[in-house]
């Protein structure tokens, strides 16, 4: 089994690579991720104006605490995560009536992620929600590892009452190691939920990511 941290202490910005031990707790990675969300997030709101007002009535929080993050990810919809998924980080923003909420898991080898985000905002059909969450993501985590995808398809399950689309996908980093990809956008707690799966393809396990997927209520 390899050793690679997917969120690697010693590594957070050499995506193609991570190679250091597991380390205990929550990972600077993590931390630049959510330190990096919130902040831009934050700015994105101030700018719009009522400066004053608005960091007045802000309320941020981030966590390390597994039932915190837990109780954010219930917030952003009700699914089942599988066990091989360990609660790592979560955020929460209130400010001027949006709600804002992203819960990170870890596979419990340390070989991927998974990130459910909310934004508060509906998906009336108008915006291609899912390259919105995906641009979101980018912009917030520096250390987003790119794939050269080389195999996908999209598979439809049904969400409340709605027919959902998620991709399935498999691709290979810098250094040709194979992870297989899942995305997709769906109606939520409060909104367009988004969730993103990276994992390597030696740890996943396609049977109960399905599983997960249909279990979203």
């Amino acid at each position: 089994m390899s050793n690679d941290n997917f969120y690697s202490e010693e590594n957070d910005f050499q995506p193609e690579e991570f190679s250091a031990q597991p380390k205990k707790g929550i990972s600077t990675g993590v931390k630049v991720l959510l330190v990096l969300s919130g902040a831009g997030l934050l700015c994105m709101l101030l700018c719009c104006g009522g400066l004053f007002y608005v960091a007045k009535q802000a309320d941020f929080k981030m966590t390390e605490k597994p039932a915190e993050i837990i109780d954010i990810q219930n917030d952003i919809t009700n699914i089942t995560i599988p066990a091989t998924f360990k609660p790592q980080a979560g955020m929460s923003v209130n400010v001027v009536g949006t709600r804002i909420r992203m819960a990170i898991y870890e596979e419990e080898n340390k070989q991927g992620a998974l990130i459910l985000m909310s934004l508060g905002m509906l998906d009336d059909g108008m915006v291609d929600m899912e390259q919105e969450f995906r641009k979101s993501l980018k912009q917030q985590n520096q250390n987003q590892r790119e794939l050269n995808i080389t195999k996908e398809e999209q598979r439809e399950f049904t969400i409340k009452e709605q027919k959902v689309k998620f991709n399935f996908a498999e691709g290979t980093d810098k250094n040709g190691k194979k992870f297989n990809q899942i995305t997709g956008v769906f109606s939520g707690n409060n909104g367009a939920a988004f969730l993103f799966l990276q994992v390597a393809s030696e740890n996943y396990n396609e049977e109960e990511i399905v599983k997960m997927i249909e279990s979203i209520k």
